[in-house]
């Protein structure tokens, strides 16, 4: 045991031996300010279990060894979870802990970094979000799992409360077909009809390519999406597979069908309209020339889009939500719905049908109230 005492600070301390650089100098970890030999002893043991067995690179700060963790991770995540990982250690992990040395990490240093992002980590020193502290963490402990460290006692930051689950708004019936009056003319009327009747996302709208759409058959197979991973390529864009469940066909009645195949013959006007200059991609949602559109683009027209139709403004993601919940006030079955979202978990569409519309809650009132305190009046005469 290297448990030594202080006696100018009067206190315990301990030191360990930690593997040797790539320059084959020696390392070694301190740790100060103990009150007593056996509380010294303690914290040298949990230093062992942690770091002990840990291969550091050279550098040792928080800084290399995460950012060594993110090269790692090229080889088995997709490019848009890399993305994320990498948007969360250095954006809020490596400017505030970066410089230190990651055996010098523990409980109460990690548990001040999410007290100050929740603070103040923010852009402009504004509050940062519970949900997006919690994807720090989650972030944070997987790579510091996969570095071989166990730090106990860090804190997950608490989810926010959130009566609407993190959803800005859900339409109603009326409302969707409001805005879709609205939007008839529009260049996208069709994918906008897709996301609220269907329930696409929106990288499985950008994606969606003719040959994945059988008019006959009245299916649109999911098999592809465009998806933003900003800062991992060119463009910020990429085009993979979905996945999981994600990949399903979607069953589309004739109105849907009709739709399509007039949105195909404006686009084979454009392609006859443009000849070579045309760029033959596939897609269904395009531009004048044939490129496709950038996944933010469906984002921003679809916001302009509610502001112009008068209904209430809510986030594209949110059409899923709206075609969830207006489903399951019209009696869609949760399974059927489940895998016409693509959804991988029954949970997921659960939670979404225990959302229901206000519509559906005063008729809900009516028929309980109408069903027993009818009955209570009557049986008063």
């Amino acid at each position: 045991m290297a448990v030594r005492y202080d006696t100018k600070r009067k206190s315990w301390y301990f030191v360990i031996d930690l593997p040797r650089g790539a320059d084959g100098r020696r390392r070694q970890m301190f740790r100060r300010g103990f009150t007593s030999e056996k509380q010294a002893g303690h914290e040298e043991q949990l230093a062992r279990e942690q770091f002990g067995k840990t291969d550091l690179a050279a550098d040792g700060t928080v800084a290399a060894e995460l950012a060594q963790w993110l090269g790692e991770r090229e080889l088995d995540v997709a490019l848009t979870t890399l993305g994320n990982y990498r948007n969360a250690i250095m954006k809020y992990v490596v400017p505030q802990l970066g410089a230190r040395r990651l055996y010098d990490l523990d409980k109460r240093v990690i548990n001040d970094l999410y007290r100050h992002l929740l603070k103040c980590g923010g852009r402009n020193g504004t509050p940062l979000s519970a949900e997006t502290v919690r994807h720090v963490h989650r972030t944070l402990m997987k790579a510091l799992k996969d570095l071989g460290i166990v730090i106990d006692g860090v804190r997950q930051p608490r989810a926010s409360e959130r009566e609407t689950q993190g959803r800005k708004g859900v339409w109603t019936a009326a409302q969707c077909a409001g805005f879709l009056t609205y939007a008839a003319g529009d260049r996208l009327f069709v994918a906008w009809v897709l996301v609220v009747v269907c329930g696409m996302r929106r990288g499985e709208v950008a994606g969606l390519k003719w040959p994945k759409v059988d008019l006959d058959k009245g299916v649109i197979y999911v098999h592809w999406q465009r998806a933003v991973a900003s800062g991992e390529v060119e463009g910020g864009v990429i085009e993979k597979e979905p996945k999981g469940k994600s990949k399903r066909p979607i069953a589309i009645g004739h109105a849907l069908v009709e739709l399509l195949k007039e949105h195909l013959e404006r686009q084979e006007k454009e392609i006859a309209h443009a000849g070579v200059a045309y760029r033959r991609g596939g897609y269904v949602f395009c531009k004048e020339d044939g490129y496709p559109y950038h996944p933010k683009y469906f984002t921003d027209s679809f916001r302009a889009l509610c502001i112009r139709a008068g209904v209430p403004v809510i986030a594209l993601h949110d059409g899923r939500h709206t075609s969830a919940t207006v489903g399951a006030d019209h009696g869609v079955p949760q399974h059927a719905m489940q895998h016409r979202l693509g959804h991988s978990r029954s949970k997921i569409t659960q939670e979404i049908y225990t959302h229901v519309l206000p519509d559906a809650e005063r008729r809900a009132a009516k028929i309980m109230e109408e069903t027993i305190l009818g009955r209570v009046a009557s049986s008063d005469d």
